[in-house]
């Protein structure tokens, strides 16, 4: 990535997912249970501040912020809990159950966003590698009504879509999902999906651009990844309010988080950029790196200076990426 700076922002115990209040803090969910709050007070492009937000949540994947600030939504195994700061002081003093019971096996809910309707849109993984299952919310998005936690399934056959994103200009959404692991080691390929109401995006049956033997009325990919290479988190650049501090070009392209692999050895982590052209019939896509190390990047937002933050869960860190010096 010429041109590009990559510093650590902090330090964090196997990060799993980010997000932004309007205020500029981050908060960050990590493995050991625990959202942490970090501040970069004097613009340095290093956090000088950790606040542990709320802590003793069984493997949360997500944490999304209300657009008023005032409520920060975590996900974690079979619910989504609501948290509130009511006195300010940077740690959560209420918290509140708003979603439970949801479906959890091989995989679970997995991170969450507000849609441009309000709602809040989540991933949910399957309890299996490939089966029918039982429970119809599983292997979905489902939507949830921000104020009674009421939820419907959006859209169904994804094995276990870890992220999703809204394109900044139209609204669209658009989701990571990862394939079977029952195929062999160079099958199948990852996936980007344009999540449209009610469509199927072919799990168990069915992967890829219609690959498999169950593809009727299936919708296929957008972009593929390479096979078992564990394509995660997402985010637009340009979203909101942010100011464009990367170059022209990068406007509305997605950044993609490679994770890597426990299956398969040698698999190159990092993140791809996805340059997305409009078709009659959706978008077609440019796959391309656009940085690579070692480690497992996981948790990815575009921040309200410009800059791309990653988490890197093998490392232990949050980085920040910016055009030009740090």
């Amino acid at each position: 990535m010429p041109g590009f700076s990559m510093i650590k922002f902090a330090d964090l115990y196997r990060p799993t997912s980010l997000a932004f209040d309007r205020n500029g803090a981050l908060y960050a969910t990590s493995f050991d249970g625990t959202v942490h709050r970090f501040r970069d007070s004097d613009d340095d492009g290093r956090a000088d501040e950790d606040l542990v937000f709320a802590s003793g949540f069984d493997t949360p994947l997500g944490v999304e912020v209300a657009a008023d600030g005032r409520a920060v939504y975590v996900s974690s195994k079979s619910r989504i809990t609501r948290l509130r700061d009511g006195d300010g002081d940077g740690l959560a003093d209420q918290v509140e159950p708003f979603v439970t019971g949801l479906p959890v096996g091989r995989h679970q809910n997995d991170n969450l966003k507000f849609g441009p309707d309000g709602f809040l849109y989540m991933g949910i993984g399957s309890t299996c590698d490939a089966c029918d299952e039982s429970d119809p919310r599983s292997a979905t998005i489902m939507r949830f009504d921000p104020q009674s936690g009421t939820g419907e399934v959006y859209a169904t056959g994804l094995r276990n879509p870890y992220d999703l994103a809204f394109h900044p200009e139209t609204g669209e959404l658009f989701a990571t999902d990862n394939g079977r692991d029952d195929l062999g080691m160079d099958a199948p390929f990852e996936e980007l999906n344009q999540i449209i109401h009610g469509a199927d995006y072919g799990w168990p049956g069915c992967w890829a651009q219609l690959e498999g033997p169950a593809c009727a009325g299936t919708t296929p990919a957008v972009a593929l990844f390479a096979a078992h290479s564990s394509a995660n988190s997402l985010d637009f650049y340009g979203f909101g309010p942010y100011l464009f501090s990367f170059p022209n070009a990068y406007t509305n392209n997605l950044f993609v988080a490679i994770f890597g692999s426990w299956l398969k050895a040698g698999v190159e982590t990092g993140i791809t950029r996805v340059v997305l052209s409009p078709t009659e019939n959706g978008y077609e896509a440019t796959v391309s790196w656009f940085a690579r190390w070692e480690g497992m990047p996981l948790g990815l937002i575009v921040g309200p200076d410009g800059a791309l933050y990653v988490g890197d869960y093998t490392n232990g860190a949050i980085y920040r990426i910016s055009y030009g010096l740090p």
